[in-house]
């Protein structure tokens, strides 16, 4: 039950955000999409990580917190940097594509385990 009110969370959250980022960014709309459902997934494997790691009691939480960072970074290096790039130089606009979606699921993974370790 608990995790189904923070997927339902993260999603209208990632959700509301996108229609605003769209109202600002019309000509990257198939980029935002991709951008989006990339970072929620990570977000929702991060989630899934870190929880796994609590329940299971593990003392190796730091390493599994650790792991999700080099994912989400491999995911950015592989799949945003390269479209980025295309021109030659990141604007602002470019940067704002991933790191909006990023952060939201930062904010909630963090909120999730201060929620947790209460």
């Amino acid at each position: 039950m608990r995790y189904t009110i923070y997927f339902i969370l993260l999603l209208i959250t990632f959700l509301s955000i996108f229609i605003l980022h769209l109202q600002f960014l019309p000509e990257f709309k198939i980029f935002l999409i991709q951008s989006y459902i990339v970072n929620i997934l990570m977000a929702l494997l991060a989630l899934f990580l870190l929880s796994y790691g609590i329940q299971k009691n593990n003392k190796n939480l730091t390493n599994l917190y650790l792991l999700t960072i080099a994912i989400k970074l491999m995911v950015y290096f592989l799949f945003f940097y390269p479209k980025f790039r295309l021109d030659g130089n990141i604007v602002r606009n470019e940067f704002l594509i991933f790191f909006i979606p990023y952060s939201i699921g930062l904010i909630s993974e963090i909120y999730v385990l201060a929620r947790r370790f209460r």
